[in-house]
């Protein structure tokens, strides 16, 4: 059986992510999410159009569970929370940069299965050679491949 490659499966479902400035306010990577829910990850591109980190909604729901639900330090009323996210860079709650999170198009399914393992995230960027976004590779996709490699391995067997 061939090796597997993102490039293969990275574009079965389109886009399912956001490329913004690193310097954007966290009040609006928010606002895209709410008013968005198809997006699953927003990636954060520095000035020299790199790849430079990554908010998953994930991030986003820690964020929100800490505002809404969490000890408020300091005596912070809740009331301060618009205020709060109005004043802070995405950058501040993304991880990851184009060094450390993200794939090639000719890398394997499998490493980019492992990054999302390791970093457990459903959605990547994929990267060109200078580390500037190309699209995502979502779980569903490799999830297909998979179905269809499954679907191979029986047909020859039978076969």
């Amino acid at each position: 059986m061939k090796t597997s490659l993102v490039k293969d499966v990275y574009q079965l479902h389109g886009t399912a992510s956001i490329s913004v400035r690193e310097e954007i306010p966290l009040e609006d990577i928010i606002s895209r999410f709410a008013n968005e829910p198809g997006i699953r990850g927003a990636f954060l591109i520095d000035k020299e159009q790199r790849f430079a980190g990554m908010i998953s909604r994930l991030a986003i729901m820690k964020w929100a569970e800490f505002q809404l639900f969490g000890k408020w330090k300091n005596g912070i009323p809740a009331s301060g929370v618009a205020d709060l996210v109005g004043s802070v860079q995405a950058k501040r709650l993304a991880r990851g940069d184009w060094h450390s999170l993200g794939v090639k198009e000719y890398d394997t399914l499998e490493k980019a299965f492992q990054q999302m393992m390791g970093f457990g995230e459903d959605i990547i960027p994929v990267l060109d050679d200078d580390g500037r976004i190309i699209g995502d590779l979502r779980l569903s996709e490799v999830l297909l491949k998979v179905i269809e490699v499954g679907k191979q391995v029986r047909e020859d067997k039978q076969g």
